[in-house]
């Protein structure tokens, strides 16, 4: 189905096309009447909306008309099948998982290759569910209709989160049952080889029920690396995600966005922590032509906390836009908010961050921070961080920093007969390390680093380097 006539010029003769297409999803997935339902309810609210401009608050620095919508098409993947060990013959997977010794899942799709999932008997029989979507809406709808039926926002959604729920063709299921901890990680990747001029709408729902733990990786990559018409003809990623951690539960949520040049991404991403629950993220943005994450985090019990970590590595021409929202809606909650950029060549980058403390949010206990490295000077950052506090009795503070590497940093490393080319990369990796050890699974602390020098380098992975980088610890 042709993007531009569903988003931009609503028909009959689209409206029609459209219907196949949610027809066909719906026979492909076996989706019941409720689902179907409530795709037709978001798309009727996103046919209502017009297209974002960059002029838009919350669209700037992104440059959505380059997005040409008439060489779209949309997709439907092949449904996954279970599997009884992992298999995964894609290298930049295989890669990926060599990093985690020990696995307790993995969901596995892509764009042009059959997937699979796979969990551990041992938590099956605890009922732990992890799956794609279009499984789970098989299985597990009962678990998937309160949260799939609710009612759509277009405010919130916006119109690519509302066309991600109208056509969500690929995603995850995660859910956790109360008391049930998980050790080691489940990983969920998502394949966008070949995908190129085709839109790829995952939709994702994790549940962590009470006193329950687990760590989840999520990575996405990477793309056709087209450098001749990168821009002709984009993959569009639109994902939309809602994570809900209950009472005292903890999840650490890692993505990897390791993108080719052809892949434009718009990511609506919700979480909400309920009394004394934790949540911790990382997302890692190292790739893409264009990058537009909103990242929602709603404290709404007291003694919820949550911290969000993000590190974005630029080169060549592209873009990055991450705008994080904090929600404080009960007194005694507290949360973190770190951002490290670094950028290089033309790339460029916005942070928007906004802290809210509602008037019963007392004792609210907030910190935000970005921080900009420039490699270029042709490379540049913005930062607008913000605070809106109805509370009286608070600890809130934010900063913001934006400036060129030091020189005499990387002269003094290479007095120490490091090229500067080596001593960049250093520099670049010590700026980040700090916030990469923050994020409690260590076990993914070589292969995100691995991935920040394969950008830096080009894509050419330098182990010369992370060995020295380990020497000067």
């Amino acid at each position: 189905m042709e993007l531009l006539p569903v988003l931009e010029k609503a028909t009959e003769a689209s409206k029609e096309e459209l219907r196949k297409t949610v027809e066909e999803l719906a026979s492909r997935f076996s989706e019941p009447s409720w689902l179907v339902d409530s795709r037709w309810q978001a798309w009727e609210l996103c046919s209502q909306m017009s297209m974002p401009v960059e002029r838009d608050e919350g669209w700037r620095r992104t440059d959505i008309a380059s997005l040409d919508l008439s060489a779209l098409r949309t997709s439907i993947l092949s449904p996954t099948a279970e599997a009884n060990e992992i298999k995964s013959s894609v290298p930049w997977v295989e890669e990926a998982l060599s990093h985690f010794p020990a696995k307790a899942g993995v969901v596995f799709q892509g764009a042009k290759r059959s997937g699979f999932y796979y969990l551990e008997p041992s938590l099956k029989e605890k009922g732990v569910i992890f799956c794609d979507i279009a499984t789970a809406v098989n299985k597990y709808a009962d678990k998937l209709q309160s949260h799939f039926a609710a009612a759509t926002n277009k405010q919130e959604d916006g119109k690519f989160g509302l066309l991600t729920k109208s056509l969500f063709n690929c995603g995850l299921f995660l859910y956790i049952p109360r008391g049930v901890v998980i050790k080691d990680p489940l990983v969920y990747a998502l394949d966008l080889s070949g995908s190129k001029g085709e839109v790829i709408l995952p939709r994702t729902l994790v549940i962590a029920e009470d006193n329950s733990q687990a760590t989840l990786v999520y990575a996405l990559g990477p793309g056709s690396d087209d450098k001749k018409d990168a821009a002709a003809s984009l993959t569009l990623l639109s994902q939309y995600a809602d994570v809900e951690v209950k009472a005292n539960a903890h999840l650490s949520y890692l993505e990897l966005q390791e993108y080719a040049n052809d892949v434009f991404m718009i990511n609506k991403f919700n979480c909400a922590v309920d009394r004394d629950g934790r949540y911790e993220s990382l997302t890692l943005a190292l790739g893409g032509r264009q990058t537009k994450s909103d990242m929602a985090t709603s404290l709404r019990a007291p003694g919820a906390s949550s911290e969000v970590l993000g590190i974005v590595l630029g080169a060549g021409n592209e873009k990055y836009s991450f705008n994080t929202i904090q929600d404080h809606d009960a007194p005694d909650t507290k949360s973190d908010i770190i951002f490290r950029t670094a950028l290089k060549d033309k790339s460029s980058s916005i942070y928007q961050g906004i802290v809210r403390v509602a008037k019963v949010a007392q004792r609210t206990d907030a910190y935000q921070s970005n921080k900009n490295l420039l490699l270029d000077g042709t490379a540049t950052a913005d930062s607008i961080p913000k605070l809106e506090i109805l509370a009286d009795d608070v600890k809130c503070a934010h900063g913001a920093t934006v400036g060129p590497v030091d020189r005499e940093q990387i002269f003094y490393l290479m007095t120490r007969g490091i090229s500067e080319k080596m001593a960049e990369q250093l520099i670049v990796l010590g700026f980040f390390r700090q916030t990469l050890e923050r994020f409690p699974n260590k076990d993914a602390l070589s292969w995100l680093s691995e991935a920040v020098t394969r950008k830096i380098q080009g894509g050419q992975s330098d182990e010369s380097a992370n060995e020295f980088f380990e020497e000067l610890e």
